[in-house]
């Protein structure tokens, strides 16, 4: 009985002894160093990413815009009577010079050749006063006299011609009679409107757009305006405001587009595209875009070691590829799955994007 516990105990004792010495060949065989490295590995964070080159991008600014008269005039009449003629229908083309409304001559044309009259006989009592001073009859106070009266007359004259060219209400330039508002018989005074005349070619259209934008832009500056059918119109800039909108803190632009056939209509809606300078700057996906604690517009970037950093940039514009943001060196990897569960300097187990590194991997 005890050799038999005896060969048990010696049995357990070599088992235990085997136990032991395997235990420190595998602590011989593996490197710790390794085995730290390989825990640490299992414990990152781990990220999708891809590399990200510059490329050329013409940004474009798009706002809502609308048409507006060239010129828009209420044409009034600058002597008091009664309209006796209505020459020109609404909606109808005048020229410039062309008669809109007539006020009735009444005593004016009266006054006008009393006038005439007046400078003949004025004119031919001063020749009279020259001839006699070139026979030493007359003083020098006599002829200043005469030259005076006839000044005079010819300033009544030219007073009396304006009266009745005022009787016209006429035109201020080629244009469309939007609206009369005197018919035959009225009675105006003076300063009273009798129509109002629109240009509409060339047609003007605003915008406005904001502080960001207004600085990005020039007189000159290529546009089109795309109207509510489609249609695209070549402008250039003309107008760019100077105060802002005190309610929408927005700035005026405005561009000219011929309109020779009058097709567009003052009021017209549509879109003011403009053409902005080409720059730099990548394309990437909207999603990749994040608010730092500042408000700033950031994305993840990766470091040589694979440290994590928010960069900030500026949108550019947006496609229906992604977005455009400037602010990043000209090659660059992103995070682009799992940056909202990263911190700027930690370190992180990334897996590029096979298709992004391929193309967009420095060589």
């Amino acid at each position: 009985m005890m050799s038999r516990n005896i060969r048990i105990a010696m049995l357990m004792a070599t088992v235990v002894v085997l136990w032991m010495v395997s235990g420190l060949w595998v602590s011989s065989d593996n490197d710790p160093a390794a085995e730290q490295d390989e825990s640490k590995a299992v414990n990152l964070t781990q990220v999708q990413a891809g590399w990200y080159v510059e490329k050329t991008y013409r940004p474009v600014l798009e706002v809502q815009a609308a048409t507006v008269a060239h010129r828009d005039v209420v044409v009034k009449a600058q002597l008091a009577g009664n309209i006796v003629a209505v020459l020109a229908d609404r909606g109808a083309f005048v020229r410039s010079g062309e008669t809109i409304c007539e006020v009735d001559t009444e005593d004016r044309s009266s006054i006008h050749r009393s006038a005439q009259a007046a400078v003949s006989r004025a004119e031919i009592e001063h020749r009279g006063v020259l001839s006699l001073d070139k026979s030493g009859f007359q003083s020098d106070l006599a002829i200043a006299r005469s030259s005076a009266e006839l000044e005079a007359a010819r300033a009544q004259l030219a007073g009396a011609r304006e009266a009745l060219d005022n009787l016209r209400v006429v035109a201020p330039f080629d244009g469309i009679l939007e609206e009369h508002f005197v018919e035959p018989g009225d009675y105006v005074s003076p300063g009273a409107p009798c129509g109002r005349v629109v240009e509409l070619d060339p047609m003007r259209v605003k915008a406005h757009v904001s502080e960001a934008n207004i600085h990005a832009l020039t007189l000159g500056q290529r546009a089109k305006f795309v109207d509510s059918h489609g249609r695209q119109h070549l402008a250039s800039i003309t107008y760019l405001g100077r105060t802002s909108d005190p309610t929408l803190r927005t700035y005026r632009v405005e561009v000219e587009i011929s309109n020779p056939n009058l097709a567009l209509r003052s009021g017209m809606s549509g879109s003011l595209v403009i053409d902005g300078s080409e720059v730099s700057a990548q394309l990437i996906p909207g999603a990749m875009l994040l608010l730092d604690d500042a408000g700033a517009t950031v994305v993840k970037t990766l470091s040589e070691q694979n440290r994590v950093a928010s960069k900030v940039v500026d949108i550019m514009g947006q496609s229906d590829k992604g977005i455009w943001v400037r602010g990043l060196p000209s090659r660059i990897a992103l995070i682009t799955v799992g940056q909202n569960y990263v911190v700027e300097g930690e370190h992180v187990a990334p897996r590029f994007d096979a298709e992004s590194t391929s193309r967009l991997q420095p060589r």
